[in-house]
């Protein structure tokens, strides 16, 4: 079944630069399970025993916590090649750290984390290019939650929204952009109501700042989004 995701696990940054004649061996030495769940599926529950690293092979999932007043607040989204879980796995507690569920009809696989740290019988040199790589996961995961505080720290949504949109451009080098996020995951990424979401996007669209068709955003006014930005 793997072979058909051959080219998926390669684009993964968990076995990025590790060449696909190889790719097979590595995984006999993984030996991972796959597994299959159908739309809005539950894949695991924030506080279950965690059993392996997932690694997206098709479909997408959405990663959330539900804060202590009941609502659901997104993470964010994983796709195919996306690693979610690895935070968590290597921790002496080894439990799921938030809800995932499926987005769409989605095929996982997961790899024991033992099966990762612990060099391999032959010791080759791909199962040691597999721990560098997630290191360097592990890395960038802990910038990207640094990021995710940022926002949250930001006062007011109108500034969360911009701040958002300008980091898009910055990325992109380009005024027309798509959210990777659908608006209400976009609402529980910044921990707001989706009508409120709505409404500061229709107020900016009125003053001429942005545009937008959908998930379409075009920049209208760099200017006066930094200036929203730094609060003038």
């Amino acid at each position: 079944m793997l072979k058909n995701y051959q080219n998926t696990l390669i684009d993964s940054p968990l076995f990025r630069g590790i060449k696909p004649e190889n790719l097979k061996y590595l995984l006999r030495c993984l030996n991972p399970t796959v597994r299959q769940y159908a739309k809005n599926e539950v894949v695991a529950v924030e506080g279950m025993r965690l059993k392996g690293i997932g690694v997206v092979l098709e479909g997408n999932l959405n990663i959330s916590k539900t804060s202590l007043t009941g609502n659901r607040i997104l993470l964010g989204t994983v796709g195919p090649g996306d690693l979610f879980g690895e935070n968590a796995a290597f921790s002496q507690a080894g439990l799921w750290p938030a809800n995932v569920e499926s987005q769409s009809a989605t095929q996982v696989m997961f790899i024991k984390p033992g099966s990762i740290v612990n060099q391999c019988a032959n010791a080759c040199i791909w199962h040691s290019k597999l721990q560098e790589n997630m290191l360097s996961i592990l890395s960038a995961k802990a910038l990207k939650l640094t990021k995710k505080i940022e926002y949250l720290a930001i006062k007011g949504l109108r500034a969360k929204i911009c701040t958002y949109l300008y980091n898009l451009y910055i990325k992109t080098g380009c005024r027309e952009i798509k959210l990777p996020l659908k608006k209400y995951e976009l609402a529980e990424f910044f921990n707001a109501a989706r009508p409120s979401l709505s409404r500061e996007f229709i107020n900016l669209r009125e003053e001429g700042i942005i545009d937008f068709n959908g998930s379409r955003i075009t920049l209208l006014s760099i200017g006066r989004i930094e200036k929203i930005i730094d609060g003038s």
